[in-house]
C-alpha cells in the first residue's frame, strides 16, 4: 500500500508510519505553543515549520530531494524545537508538561530519522 509513497524501501509502510509519528509530534509542539501563547504569530510559524518539515521529509525518504534539502529540514525541525520551547517558557505552566513530553518525542523521532535521511540520500 505504501510502496508508491516510498519506493525502494523495504518497509515502506513503517517508514510512514515514522513520519506520521514525526509529524503529529510537530503538531503536537504547534498546539503546545498555541496553548502556552496569545499570539497567532507564533502558531502561524510553527504550522508553518510543521508543513515544511513534513514534506521535505517525505521528499527526502522518496528520493526526490537530495542531501542539501536533507540538511535543511533538519535545521527546519531544530528550529521548531527552539521555538517550541521559547515560546511555551514564557507562556502558562499549564501546558508545559505536554510541551516537554511531545519535545523529547519530536527529539527521538528526529535522532531515528537521521539514519534514514543518510540512507535516502548517501547510500542509494
Amino acid at each position: 500500500m505504501f510502496d508508491r509513497l516510498f519506493p525502494g524501501w523495504t518497509a515502506p509502510g513503517l517508514l510512514a508510519a515514522l513520519v506520521a509519528l514525526r509529524t503529529l509530534r510537530n503538531v503536537a509542539l504547534t498546539a503546545s505553543m498555541g496553548e502556552a501563547s496569545d499570539s497567532p504569530v507564533a502558531v502561524l510559524v510553527g504550522a508553518a515549520l510543521t508543513l515544511a518539515s513534513f514534506v521535505l521529509t517525505v521528499g527526502v525518504l522518496r528520493g526526490t530531494f537530495g542531501l542539501t534539502l536533507s540538511h535543511v529540514e533538519s535545521l527546519l525541525q531544530v528550529a521548531l524545537l527552539v521555538l517550541a520551547a521559547a515560546v511555551v517558557r514564557r507562556g502558562d505552566g499549564d501546558g508545559r508538561r505536554r510541551a516537554v513530553v511531545a519535545g523529547v518525542a519530536a527529539v527521538l523521532l528526529y535522532l531515528f530519522s537521521i539514519p534514514l535521511f543518510g540512507e535516502a540520500t548517501v547510500a542509494p
